[in-house]
């Protein structure tokens, strides 16, 4: 299979200048991006963010990347640029930057070498306020050592590394994630000091992740005013990914829906699982909407949430899609 690590030296450099910058674009005839790029709505492969991570073990630790990038066994469409280290069972785990945590799971005692297991890990995930999520799957159970809400600091211990979810033996399995929860590249500054650069499987490394002693507070992400351009929709303003707690449990939604259909719909339907819930309002002759979407406890109890917002009918009819943004709601 072609990766990014044999494509031809200058393109491979090209791809790595792009990563960096994060910004750049490069123009395809080709509907298909090679590794490392995305296709955008005007057509044209951009380079994916890149953040800077340190590895995530103690200073000093000795790990090897048992898959990395693309990898043939599991690194695939969402989680192509996950990297996955071998570890001892109980071995610390510990933040890649400094971030709040957004989710955890810790009472899996269930591993297997079988699919079926896939959702049986234990894991952290931290929200780094950028944008940008840290996953850290397969941990002990009772392994997890922070809770949602926590603020970690690069470094710090977060859990145990263990065997729990689809693993054939104990391993940490890493990656990154932007708002769509599709993984993105990362870049982890032990590869060259400076110039941090892309870990390479069968090879070992030694972490140099210090555990800082304070670090700034961190803000959960928001969605942007274009997180739901894809579906015509321009908002006026950012979207909180959490809500409730001392928080409030609405949002107010207003801006322009660019296409022929009628309404605007918000559909919501727990991460878990059950019914999609649909909230449709219709939109001027200019397209406009304006509306406050509320999440009362009485009918959403805390916890996940997807949510996406699209051009509808007035019965909230509305054409299929294919990922949603996640919401955390939390208890009051």
């Amino acid at each position: 299979m072609a990766t990014i690590f044999n494509l031809p030296p200058k393109i491979a450099l090209l791809l790595g200048l792009l990563a960096l910058v994060g910004c750049a674009t490069v123009a395809t005839t080709s509907p298909v991006c090679i590794a490392g790029a995305r296709l955008d709505d005007g057509g044209v492969c951009a380079a994916q963010q890149a953040p800077n991570h340190h590895i995530p073990f103690r200073e000093g630790t000795s790990v090897t990347v048992t898959q990395g990038f693309h990898g043939f066994a599991s690194h695939r469409q969402d989680l192509a640029f996950a990297i996955d280290f071998a570890c001892d069972e109980g071995t610390p785990v510990t933040a890649s930057r400094d971030g709040v945590v957004w989710s955890v799971r810790k009472d899996s005692a269930t591993g297997c070498a079988d699919p079926s297991c896939v959702d049986d890990a234990n894991f952290v995930v931290l929200d780094h306020g950028d944008g940008t999520y840290s996953s850290y799957f397969h941990l002990q159970r009772e392994g997890v050592l922070v809770e949602p809400g926590d603020q970690v600091c690069q470094g710090e211990v977060i859990g145990l590394c263990g065997n729990t979810g689809f693993s054939t033996g104990a391993h940490l399995h890493f990656s990154v994630m932007s708002t769509q929860w599709t993984t993105i590249p990362v870049l982890f500054r032990e590869r060259n000091g400076a110039h941090p650069g892309v870990l390479l499987p069968r090879t070992a490394y030694t972490s140099e992740n210090r555990r800082t002693s304070q670090c700034r507070p961190t803000e959960y992400s928001t969605l942007g005013p274009d997180a739901f351009a894809h579906r015509g929709i321009l908002l006026h303003h950012r979207v909180p990914t959490v809500l409730g707690g001392d928080r409030d449990r609405s949002v107010v939604f207003q801006g322009t829906y660019s296409g022929e259909m009628t309404h605007v719909a918000v559909h919501r339907r727990p991460t878990s699982g059950g019914e999609w819930m649909e909230q449709c309002v219709p939109v001027d002759d200019h397209g406009r909407f304006a509306f406050r979407l509320n999440w009362p406890e009485s009918r959403f109890d805390p916890g996940y949430y997807f949510l996406m917002l699209t051009g509808s009918d007035e019965t909230c009819d509305a054409p299929g899609w294919s990922w949603s943004y996640r919401i955390r709601v939390d208890g009051d």
